[in-house]
């Protein structure tokens, strides 16, 4: 079945987007040693985790001391520091399957050189089922992937602090709501425009 013309700019837009990113994280390798105390507050984020049916996170253990070795994570190959957390559940259509379930942890904080977060199509809306209001504070983030997670209540405000931000996806998610979106515009996207994300990021 073909696809509309609208359908199409959707997925190329998207498609631009995601290629474009990746030369925007070139810092990223596996060859350095990783940060001790990112390495802690990586155990730690696991802990806030109750459910991995595919053990997606099965390499990250005490046995492993470099945890830019672990899956999902890629570190700077100056530093060790993380710079991205790659735990997107790929397997989308039958993700309830695959998922990881529990909690954002707020060791997330730990990582003050974050730039791409993807927790996509996981199960980890927590306690209280809302977007977690911290993550604003991650403030070197480019890449915020929240896709399919089942929040409900407001989109934080908060969000717009992340001025670094250049692609934002909070779509396919459960009852979320935005009252006002000027926030948005405290947002520099430099591969898409504001009304690209208002269009495709916001379903």
């Amino acid at each position: 079945m073909g696809f509309s013309a609208p359908k199409l700019m959707h997925l190329l837009a998207v498609a631009i987007c995601s290629f474009l990113l990746m030369f925007a994280h070139g810092d990223a390798s596996v060859g350095k040693n990783c940060v001790s105390d990112e390495r802690d507050a990586l155990l730690e984020f696991k802990q806030g985790i109750t459910e991995d049916p595919v053990g997606r996170l099965a390499t990250w253990h005490g046995g492993e001391e470099d945890c830019c070795r672990w899956r999902g994570v890629r570190c700077s190959n100056r530093t060790g520091h993380v710079l991205e957390l790659r735990l997107g559940n790929a397997n989308y259509d039958i993700y309830s399957y695959t998922s990881l379930a529990g909690e954002i942890s707020r060791s997330l904080l730990t990582f003050k050189h974050l730039q791409h977060l993807d927790l996509s199509f996981n199960n980890l809306n927590g306690s209280t089922g809302r977007i977690p209001e911290f993550l604003a504070s991650l403030k070197n983030l480019k890449y915020l992937n929240l896709s399919g997670i089942s929040f409900h209540g407001r989109v934080p405000p908060q969000l717009g602090n992340l001025t670094a931000l250049q692609y934002l996806d909070l779509s396919s998610m459960g009852a979320t709501y935005s009252i006002d979106l000027s926030w948005l515009k405290h947002l520099h996207f430099s591969f898409c425009s504001e009304d690209d994300v208002r269009t495709i990021f916001f379903i």
